[in-house]
């Protein structure tokens, strides 16, 4: 199946050399954030997060890759390519293709007035205009955000808790209809996740240089 392109704002703009200040938020963010997904200790993919920001606006571009082996037989495939664009604080627009087993769902959602527009595999949805989806480079979302899948559009019913770390990072436990906790640096930035996935086994993220 070809590839369906993201609107022609959504496609990748050139890092910039310096840190990136996000919108509505005190600490600048690198320019890419790289990590190895591991799985009950066997490395079986990566997780990107490139930023791009100008005039204002911030670009996130995600890109996660995984493939799971057994006996040299690739068992299980997943791809997923989401990209957001805030400004003001807000979401402005996202578009997410989400690829599992070679089957394809796509999503977008944009702002409108008052509301976040959502098209994806759950229909035509109409979010409250701070709703943001459920990514994890930011913690600021976590706290009081309506937050939606960042692959379906689905608006998620989740009970979000907040624990010091020492040397003055922080956790996010996610609970709910997601089962993730996320480790984030003194100044912010996303170091660590964890997650159990549905097969049972613990999926864990591994911060890369």
């Amino acid at each position: 199946m070809a590839e369906v392109r993201a609107p022609k704002r959504l496609r990748r703009r050139a890092l910039l050399a310096t840190p990136l200040l996000l919108p509505a938020r005190a600490h600048a963010l690198p320019a890419e954030l790289r990590f190895r997904v591991m799985r009950e200790g066997s490395a079986i993919g990566t997780h990107q997060v490139s930023f791009a920001e100008t005039a204002g606006t911030l670009t996130a571009r995600t890109e996660v890759a995984i493939q799971v082996k057994l006996l040299g037989i690739t068992v299980f495939r997943f791809h997923h390519h989401f990209e957001e664009i805030w400004a003001g604080g807000r979401l402005r627009l996202c578009a997410s293709r989400r690829e599992r087993q070679g089957n394809v769902v796509e999503m977008t959602a944009r702002a409108e007035g008052n509301a976040l527009l959502v098209q994806g595999p759950e229909g035509q949805q109409r979010l409250p205009a701070e709703a943001a989806p459920l990514s994890w480079w930011d913690p600021a979302r976590f706290d009081g955000r309506p937050l939606f899948a960042n692959d379906t559009g689905k608006p998620l019913r989740l009970q979000a808790s907040r624990t010091a770390l020492p040397g003055g990072g922080v956790r996010w436990r996610i609970s709910g209809e997601e089962e993730s906790e996320a480790s984030y640096g003194p100044d912010g930035t996303w170091i660590g996740w964890t997650h159990k996935a549905e097969d049972g086994s613990t999926v864990t993220y591994e911060r890369l240089a």
